[in-house]
């Protein structure tokens, strides 16, 4: 992992399967869609249909230009752990959800790996 400062592996648990995306807050995303989408609709409401498109093709620029200009996080499936300003490695794929569900806590599969295995509730 050091020495090409890429990530093969966590260094937290020691999983070799990391995903790879973008290093942006959800709830800020989640908060421009939504306010966005607010203002569009407040405009429509008042037959103003242009600028309420426009609302929304200014968010879609705002968004599409986030995606171009913020850097990737590598993380780790099984542990969570995050890893910036690391060389993207080709072997890292964006996430896939058919695979996190093999490192999901809650999977009672018999060959799941399961951390809470033990816990039995309150």
């Amino acid at each position: 992992m050091r020495a090409q400062n890429q990530v093969d592996r966590c260094a937290v648990c020691d999983c070799d399967t990391v995903y790879v995306q973008k290093d942006f807050n959800r709830t800020l995303g989640i908060g421009i869609f939504l306010g966005g989408a607010v203002i569009s609709l407040v405009l429509y409401g008042f037959d103003l249909i242009w600028w309420a498109f426009g609302v929304l093709l200014a968010c879609a620029m705002v968004d599409g230009l986030l995606y171009r200009l913020l850097p990737d996080v590598t993380i780790c499936y099984k542990c969570h752990a995050q890893y910036r300003r690391v060389t993207s490695r080709a072997e890292n794929q964006p996430f896939e959800l058919g695979l996190a569900e093999k490192f999901d806590p809650l999977d009672k599969g018999p060959a799941a790996e399961n951390p809470a295995a033990e816990w039995h509730g309150r």
